[in-house]
């Protein structure tokens, strides 16, 4: 059995290599971070996107772009290009999408996308497929009893679309029937001044937020990080009590929504638009106020293709960015 046991040992090791992290990855950044550029290839010209997407949605798999009103989508040769900001500017990922849906937002609008089909530049083909295949397997072996039922198609465009850093937030909420507080990272600014997020339907913060209509979101340090893993099981909360939470709090600046005290930068959030679109529900909303209180490095999570991508050249870098994403998240 212990020679089956090498064998199988050896052979994990020439098919992946070391390139078996987690699929969602955690780490500090400044914001905004600046180290992936986003661009939409389409309609003959090529738009900086980074700040101006979010997912809109998981199942189906929906990406939302804000574009000036007036844009033509007639092309269904749009693509999402993610790459390097820096360096040579390394094409990292692709999405290609088809519009479903124009929302309008005053003089603009967000076009929801479809995902037709994805390419990612982190691993060599070879590594890619190894993690592929499995996983097709597994997700459909095991789809009835997911909570969000995503295909591999949109498995495999969500760890393109978590190439770009997304920000680990706390979302706070609080009303005459009490307050919640609870971890997002379905988000995205549109401009400076809309902001979108997406939460699942079946969970109470989405339908808290309808009735409320505002939320104070809170980016927080890595050492709020596994704290923020620990507080998900809130979002099967109606509410909880303030005074049982493991770190001090403040007050945002206008609607007085209880924040982590350690938030380094607080935005204060008034719903404008609601839509479900099937897993989750998307909130377009106007920004109140948007505070900077600490320019420390914030949580962010990104996907371990991408993290392999970033420490390739550094084999011990790459272990210990594992041990400390363990630390992140259940330290």
């Amino acid at each position: 059995m212990a020679l089956v046991g090498q064998v199988g040992r050896t052979l994990k090791r020439v098919i992946y290599g070391d390139t078996l992290l987690p699929g969602e990855f955690t780490l500090g950044l400044h914001q905004p971070q600046s180290e992936v550029r986003v661009t939409l290839e389409a309609f003959g010209t090529s738009l900086d996107v980074t700040r101006r997407h979010t997912i809109a949605c998981c199942a189906p798999f929906l990406l939302g772009i804000h574009l000036d009103s007036g844009a033509t989508l007639q092309t269904r040769d749009a693509v999402l290009r993610f790459s390097e900001s820096s360096g040579d500017a390394h094409r990292l990922g692709e999405l290609r999408l088809a519009p479903v849906k124009h929302i309008p937002i005053y003089e603009s609008e967000l076009v929801l996308f479809r995902v037709l089909g994805s390419r990612n530049y982190c691993l060599p083909t070879f590594r890619l497929w190894a993690h592929y295949l499995p996983a097709a397997y597994s997700n459909w072996r095991n789809l009835k009893s997911f909570d969000v039922k995503m295909s591999s198609r949109e498995i495999r465009a969500s760890y393109v679309a978590f190439i770009r850093p997304h920000p680990i937030a706390l979302g706070s909420i609080q009303g005459d029937s009490g307050g919640n507080i609870f971890p997002m990272n379905l988000m995205g600014e549109l401009s400076d001044s809309h902001f979108a997020f997406a939460l699942k339907d079946s969970r109470r913060p989405a339908h808290f937020i309808e009735r409320l209509g505002r939320l104070a979101l809170s980016n927080i340090p890595l050492s709020l990080c596994s704290t923020a893993f620990q507080l998900a099981a809130n979002h099967k909360k109606e509410s909880i009590d303030w005074g049982q939470l493991p770190f001090p709090l403040s007050e945002s600046s206008t609607l007085r929504i209880p924040v982590p005290a350690a938030a380094g930068r607080v935005r204060e959030l008034c719903v404008e638009q609601i839509h479900k679109l099937g897993s989750h529900t998307l909130f377009i909303a106007r920004i109140l106020s948007d505070e900077l209180r600490f320019d420390v490095p914030q949580a962010h999570a990104i996907h371990g293709f991408y993290q392999h991508w970033r420490l390739r050249h550094d084999r011990e870098k790459l272990r210990l960015s594992i041990d400390q994403d363990r630390v992140n998240k259940h330290a």
